[in-house]
C-alpha cells in the first residue's frame, strides 16, 4: 500500500518523499490504520522492518489532527526505548518525520549530563524520547510531568524485561493517565512480554509480521567450524579472504569485544568495539564513524548493537553462539538493512 493511501497528513507525505518513501512495509501498512483508529497494539516485528515509521508517523498525525501543539508545549506522546542509541535514533526520526510542521520532540537519556537535557525540557516538548531510568530521575526532580500524555509507546520491550527495566517502567505506567492509548513494541513474543502487555493495554489489536524464530529471506548463512583456540586467526582471514570492508562482528561479552576489536586493530583492521560500559559520547563517536566509514569492523554485544539503523552492512559474523534463536536472527538482520 502507498503512503499516500493510508489518511496522513500532506506535510507528513511530503516529508516521507523526500525519504523516498513510498510503499508502506507490511508493519507499517498493518499498524499505522490501527493507531490511526485509537486502538492499543502489541506489535511484533523483526529489527529493520519500519517499527519506529509505523508507530511516529500515525502519532505524529494525530497530534496535527487534535490540534495539540499549542504555544504551551506539553508532552502528549511518550515514547519508551531501553538503550542511548535506539532512544536518539527514534527522536531524529520524529524530526524528520515532522519536519514540515509544528512539533517538537525532545530526547533524553542516562549516561549524558543532566544540564542540557533539562535545558531542552524547558522549552517544552510534544513529544519525549527516552530511556526508563533516566526519565524516572527527571520526573522525580520535578523537570518532567507525564500527567497529560495521550501516546505511550514501549519499543523493544523484550530487550526492557531482559535488561532488568521492567520495575523502571512500571514505575512510569502508574503514574501515566489511565485514558491514553498505548503501544507496545518487540522483536519476540514470549509468555512474559504477553503477560506484561496485557497489563498496561486495553483490548489490543494484535499485529504479528514475519514469526521470530526464522530467518530473513535473501541472506546467505555460513557455517564455519573453528577450534576455539584458532577463532581470532581465522577471523582475519576471514576478513581479509572475503575482503570485508563493513562488518559487525558479534561477541557474547563486553570483555570479549574489546578483546577482539583491539587484536583485529592490531592487525592493521579499522575495528572498535562498542558496549553498555563505554560512555556515551564515546559510543555515539564510534557509531558516527562507523557509518561514516571510518570504522570498517564493529564489534558489539547484543544489547549495543539491538535496533540501530545501520545502513549497508555487508556482512554479520557471529564469532560467539547466540543463547537463542531469537537473538540469532536479530543479530543477522543487520544485513538486510540497505
Amino acid at each position: 500500500m502507498k503512503f499516500e493511501n493510508l489518511n496522513l497528513s500532506p506535510s507528513i507525505l511530503k516529508a516521507l518523499k523526500e525519504l523516498n518513501y513510498q510503499t508502506a512495509s507490511p508493519i507499517q501498512e498493518k499498524t499505522i490504520p490501527a493507531i490511526l483508529s485509537g486502538r492499543d497494539l502489541m506489535g511484533c516485528a523483526q529489527t529493520g522492518t519500519g517499527k519506529t515509521c509505523a508507530f511516529a508517523v500515525p502519532i505524529i498525525n494525530k497530534l496535527l489532527s487534535k490540534r495539540i501543539c499549542l504555544k504551551k508545549r506539553i508532552i502528549k506522546a511518550l515514547v519508551l526505548a531501553p538503550t542511548r542509541e535506539l532512544a536518539i535514533q527514534i527522536f531524529n526520526n520524529f524530526r524528520v518525520y515532522a519536519k514540515y510542521n509544528p512539533i517538537r520532540s525532545c530526547v533524553v537519556y542516562g549516561g549524558a549530563g543532566y544540564t542540557p537535557q533539562i535545558q531542552a525540557l524547558s522549552k517544552g516538548a510534544d513529544i519525549l524520547v527516552s530511556t526508563p531510568g533516566r526519565l524516572n530521575d527527571l520526573i522525580l526532580k520535578g523537570y518532567v510531568d507525564i500527567s497529560e500524555v495521550d501516546f505511550f509507546v514501549l519499543d523493544e520491550a523484550d530487550i526492557m524485561l531482559d535488561m532488568g527495566f521492567i520495575n523502571e517502567v512500571k514505575k512510569i505506567t502508574d503514574i501515566l493517565p489511565k485514558k491514553r492509548q498505548t503501544l507496545m513494541f518487540s522483536a519476540t513474543m514470549s509468555n512474559n512480554i504477553q503477560d506484561f502487555g496485557n497489563s498496561i493495554l486495553k483490548n489490543p489489536v494484535k499485529i504479528i509480521v514475519s514469526p521470530p524464530s526464522t530467518t530473513v529471506d535473501l541472506i546467505q548463512q555460513f557455517v564455519y567450524m573453528v577450534d576455539q583456540n584458532d577463532k581470532t586467526n581465522f577471523l582475519l582471514r576471514l576478513i581479509k579472504n572475503l575482503n570485508i570492508q563493513f562488518a559487525i562482528i558479534f561477541t557474547r561479552t563486553k570483555a570479549k569485544s574489546d578483546k577482539v576489536a583491539d587484536w583485529l586493530k592490531k592487525m592493521n583492521i579499522l575495528a572498535r568495539s562498542i558496549h553498555g560500559d563505554k560512555p556515551q559520547w564515546e559510543r555515539k563517536n564510534i557509531l558516527k564513524n562507523f557509518k561514516e566509514g571510518r570504522i570498517k569492523i564493529l564489534v558489539a554485544t547484543d544489547i549495543a548493537a539491538r535496533g540501530l539503523d545501520i545502513k549497508g552492512i555487508s556482512h554479520v559474523i557471529n564469532y560467539d553462539i547466540p543463547c537463542n534463536s531469537e537473538t540469532y536472527v536479530h543479530r543477522i538482520v543487520q544485513s538486510k538493512k540497505q
